[in-house]
């Protein structure tokens, strides 16, 4: 039976205890970057711009001012700010209010100006403004709960970008979900916050969940998240319906070619110059 929470010993098992359900992304918004810490997004975005240039993108920062390039589910804006030091103009999109909060407190140190963070969910953001490139990291997409709305959000990105338009996202394939690496038990503390993940997958579902507990003063928290695996041929074949030519998919930050073995699989994708 779980007991009440009791906050006084550091080394307290947080999943012991009854804990208030709260949407991903929210009150683990605060410590994300902490809990992230190992994730060395400068060395993600120099490989971004490898498969940029693979497309017949400029990627000198010489060449890309004006360009301007979306990041969908942006979180707290590391890959945004990056690309927009390095002259990118930048929007970034995510449905987490919290983690745009803090995507903006890093922007304004900055004093940039050429990026901008809009709060609405991925799968249905659609702008009038056209992006020369797009881009979706971090097993975004695998928080997509099935085909139909993957599909749309393809549709979405393929009408946002303009002819001629690269769309670089990553994918979460079985692989990794079913690797020791991937199903971890992580504990810390943060700015006075504890926290606690646990992972874990599910091949007959096909769903790999993350359960964050955090622990604010006297309140304890439980965010559920579900990525959804799927198979590298279908999401290639959806990419295809929604107009899109494939470039590349490589495999595990490489640039050889990904199959169904790869963990983690990058898509360059190009909106042809005429429909």
């Amino acid at each position: 039976m779980r007991t009440k929470p009791s906050f006084h010993l550091t080394q307290t098992d947080l999943f012991e205890l009854e804990a208030e359900s709260a949407p991903p992304y929210t009150v683990s918004a605060p410590i994300y970057d902490h809990m992230m810490r190992e994730v060395d997004y400068p060395s993600w975005a120099k490989y971004i711009l490898m498969l940029m240039k693979l497309a017949g993108k400029e990627t000198r920062r010489s060449k890309i001012k004006d360009t301007k390039l979306c990041e969908l589910a942006c979180g707290t804006g590391n890959i945004s700010l990056i690309m927009s030091k390095l002259g990118y103009d930048v929007t970034g999109i995510d449905s987490s209010k919290q983690m745009l909060e803090v995507a903006q407190t890093k922007l304004s140190r900055t004093r940039r100006r050429n990026a901008c963070f809009i709060n609405h969910d991925m799968v249905t953001y659609s702008s009038k403004e056209t992006f020369d490139t797009a881009v979706c990291v971090y097993d975004s997409i695998n928080y997509i709960s099935d085909a139909n709305a993957l599909a749309q959000f393809f549709r979405n990105v393929y009408a946002s970008l303009k002819p001629g338009g690269v769309f670089v996202f990553d994918a979460s394939l079985e692989s990794n979900s079913l690797s020791d690496a991937s199903l971890f038990t992580q504990r810390g503390r943060h700015k006075g916050i504890h926290y606690q993940r646990r992972s874990l997958y599910d091949p007959k579902t096909k769903i790999h969940t993350t359960y964050v507990r955090v622990q604010r003063k006297d309140e304890l928290f439980e965010e559920t998240h579900r990525e959804y695996v799927y198979k590298l041929d279908t999401i290639r074949g959806l990419c295809g319906k929604a107009g899109f030519n494939e470039k590349f998919v490589a495999g595990d930050f490489t640039m050889l070619e990904a199959n169904n073995e790869s963990q983690r699989v990058h898509f360059v994708l190009v909106k042809p110059n005429h429909d």
